[in-house]
């Protein structure tokens, strides 16, 4: 999914976000966050039938179209209670066979530890479809501001959420996309790491966007990515 209706991000803005792509033809899959400088966080749909040798990561940069160097990956570790069918505990870790060296464009990010207020304001980053159906994705990394909601008051406009799942939401217009799937939920706050985006809704904005909670997941995470 790519964001419909945000704007074009601050250069030094979210320099921990990295395009996920496909070793042959490298197409732009899905986006992830470094969490530490040899780990990537992003979807499981995103690994689903690849391998290692599928994939490369694409970071320090904000733009699809760019010169960098592809990153290798050498594991690939699902989340284990990952169910393809709900969309459940959708989480996978992409170790790189080399870590990356920080700079002011490339870095990681701090986990969320705290309990999301309800309302908090968060930006969302991504590269996915300007709009539904289209197979053309923004080349300029997009940023989205929305608000967190109550899971009560996300599953009573949803019908079903799966546990581990939080939602965020601005208004009709503005939302995530195709191929913004793996990308970061940012408590502008703290700037800590609050989400990754796993699914939306035609990317319309008439219904939250949906986001795995990263909190309740970081004991996996923490002990994960070592």
């Amino acid at each position: 999914h790519s964001i419909v209706g945000g704007h074009t991000t601050l250069p030094t803005e979210a320099p921990y976000i990295v395009s996920v792509r496909s070793v042959s033809g490298s197409s732009h899959l899905c986006a992830g966050v470094l969490i530490k400088t040899n780990w990537v966080l992003t979807t499981a749909r995103c690994t689903v039938d690849r391998t290692e040798a599928d994939l490369v990561v694409l970071a320090g940069s904000q733009r699809l179209l760019t010169n960098k160097k592809p990153l290798a990956i050498s594991t690939i570790v699902r989340h284990p209670s990952y169910s393809g069918t709900t969309g459940a505990h959708n989480l996978a870790l992409l170790k790189l066979t080399a870590p990356i060296t920080a700079s002011t464009r490339l870095g990681t990010i701090e986990l969320n530890d705290a309990v999301v207020a309800t309302g908090a304001v968060t930006a969302f980053y991504g590269w996915g479809a300007l709009r539904y159906g289209s197979t053309s994705f923004s080349n300029e990394l997009q940023t989205l501001y929305q608000r967190a909601l109550s899971s009560t008051d996300c599953r009573a406009r949803l019908t079903s959420l799966a546990e581990g799942d939080i939602c965020a939401i601005i208004q009709p217009g503005q939302a995530a996309c195709t191929r913004d799937e793996g990308g970061p939920l940012v408590l502008q706050g703290t700037k800590k790491l609050m989400g990754i985006f796993s699914y939306g809704t035609q990317c319309s904005g008439v219904l939250p966007d949906v986001f795995v909670d990263v909190q309740s997941h970081s004991t996996w995470i923490v002990q994960t990515a070592v």
